[in-house]
């Protein structure tokens, strides 16, 4: 009897869940995405779903295995008005290949389908006509309206889901009692804490695809990876948020809200004091779990004793559009990972790049660089990224230990001047890189036993065509954020 695998990939999930700057829609989004892959699709093959068939079935991918060509085929039919019925605003492409010996070329041919159909445009169910009542938030037209507040049909189906906390469940794990109306955030408010920042991660691993093509020949072994991944994932995920708990649990809303955690990704919005150490506990936890098990076991086909894992982390002030901050998060975790690669291509060391916005400008993170990190005689401010473990010389990169003891030195009381300083020559670099220099050579005459601690922040790192990397810049941008205060904080 034939087999058949079919896969669905479900599109437009950024721009689903961060539509509108409203925390509580973000929320909803994030919940129904996560439902769409589990229990709609399980809700659609009906009790003919079997555990053993399912392939993956996370972050917006789904493969699964049909023993039944015509329930293979109510379920392509079926599946898509599902989805975009539950979550008007995503699309869904889908693919179905005969699947015979060599599992791994049934994958291929799934994929190569999949990117056929992603590239087929879709026709939206939620633009309508002209001259329709649109929501001042989307605007998308308006199909209900309750309590004085008009709502599209895309913002009315998160509304029914934001009170579901089974992401915020999964991500800090089982045994943490949450209860909706007091530990959950919903509102952007309760994610802030002393100041405004707060951050989006985006986490993603590396080098996962020519790890999939040298493990996927057999399902047996493709699946348990898969589900492996997802559970390493997870497990991380769970660490980190240990990592940051305070002692004795927290007493009020809990200032992280998960928003996609599935195979090797991770997207996360959290209090902008909080980011680094959870980040970084995320990717230590990540590493560990995959050298051990039943995933080293699977490495070791690969020759690759574990995993590792780059992020971004943009930190924005809590009215920045989430969106944007999203995009800025994926920029730099591309940034570290084009990076990480020069450093190690077979396995590339975990790493994150950071950036703290400054302005209203909306900009891709290349434009950032060469707007506020590029200085009157080119050289750099962008000092990362910042690794987990110390690469080796000559590279002259931080560790994110490194980054955060220097941030720290600053809290010195004589360290005041040496900070009021340090930002007088960054502002220097980007007029008169001369200039700098003089200010520079004050500073230091002035701080005559604060020599090494201004070496630190300005003597930078040989970035070719004779140009340097400082690391002043991003310091003082992390040290702000950890140590400013602008409001009372929630106890």
């Amino acid at each position: 009897m034939s087999k058949f695998l079919y896969g669905a990939s479900v599109q437009g999930i950024q721009q689903f869940i961060f539509q509108t700057n409203e925390l509580k829609d973000i929320v909803g989004a994030s919940e129904l995405v996560e439902n769409i892959c589990t229990t709609l699709f399980k809700q659609v093959v009906g009790k003919a779903w079997k555990k053993e068939n399912s392939v993956i079935a996370a972050a917006g991918n789904v493969k699964y295995i049909f023993d039944d060509n015509e329930l293979c085929r109510q379920v392509v039919r079926l599946f898509p008005r599902t989805v975009m019925a539950a979550a008007p605003g995503i699309t869904l492409s889908q693919a179905v290949v005969e699947l015979e010996d060599d599992f791994m070329a049934a994958v291929d041919a799934l994929e190569k389908q999949l990117r056929i159909q992603r590239n087929k445009p879709k026709m939206s169910l939620t633009l309508g006509r002209l001259g329709l009542w649109r929501s001042k938030h989307t605007g998308l037209p308006v199909i209900k309206v309750k309590d004085g507040e008009c709502y599209d049909a895309s913002t009315l189906a998160k509304k029914n889901y934001n009170k579901t906390i089974a992401l915020c469940q999964k991500s800090f794990g089982e045994e943490v009692k949450l209860d909706v109306k007091k530990s959950v955030p919903f509102d952007v408010s309760t994610l802030t804490g002393k100041n405004d920042w707060i951050a989006v991660i985006h986490a993603d691993g590396n080098g996962l695809g020519k790890v999939v093509q040298k493990v996927g020949r057999q399902m047996k072994t493709f699946k348990a990876f898969s589900q492996e991944l997802d559970n390493i994932t997870t497990a991380a995920a769970n660490a980190a948020f240990q990592e940051v708990k305070p002692e004795g649990g927290w007493t009020g809303v809990i200032p992280i809200r998960p928003i996609v955690l599935g195979g090797d990704d991770m997207t996360v919005i959290i209090r902008g004091d909080l980011a680094l150490r959870y980040v970084t506990a995320f990717m230590k936890q990540f590493e560990k779990y995959t050298s051990e098990g039943t995933m080293r076991s699977i490495l070791e086909q690969t020759g690759l004793q574990r995993l590792t894992i780059c992020a971004g982390v943009a930190f924005i002030n809590s009215s920045y559009p989430f969106y944007y901050g999203y995009e800025l998060a994926e920029q730099l975790c591309k940034e570290a990972k084009d990076n990480a690669k020069k450093q190690n291509e077979t396995l590339p060391p975990s790493c994150l790049m950071f950036h703290k916005v400054q302005d209203s400008f909306v900009m891709k993170y290349a434009e950032i660089k060469k707007r506020e990190l590029t200085t009157a005689s080119g050289n750099s401010l962008c000092f990362g990224p910042y690794y987990l473990e110390k690469q080796q010389a000559p590279t002259g990169y931080f560790t994110i230990d490194e980054l955060e003891q220097l941030s720290q030195t600053l809290n010195a009381e004589n360290a005041e001047g040496i900070k009021t300083g340090i930002r007088q020559w960054l502002t220097l670099m980007h007029e008169d890189e001369a200039k700098a220099q003089q200010r520079l050579k004050r500073l230091k005459a002035l701080n005559a036993g604060q020599h090494e601690l201004i070496g630190k922040l300005t003597i930078g790192r040989s970035i070719g065509d004779n140009k340097t990397a400082y690391p002043a810049y991003d310091v003082l941008a992390f040290h702000t954020i950890m140590n400013q205060q602008t409001k009372e904080e929630k106890s």
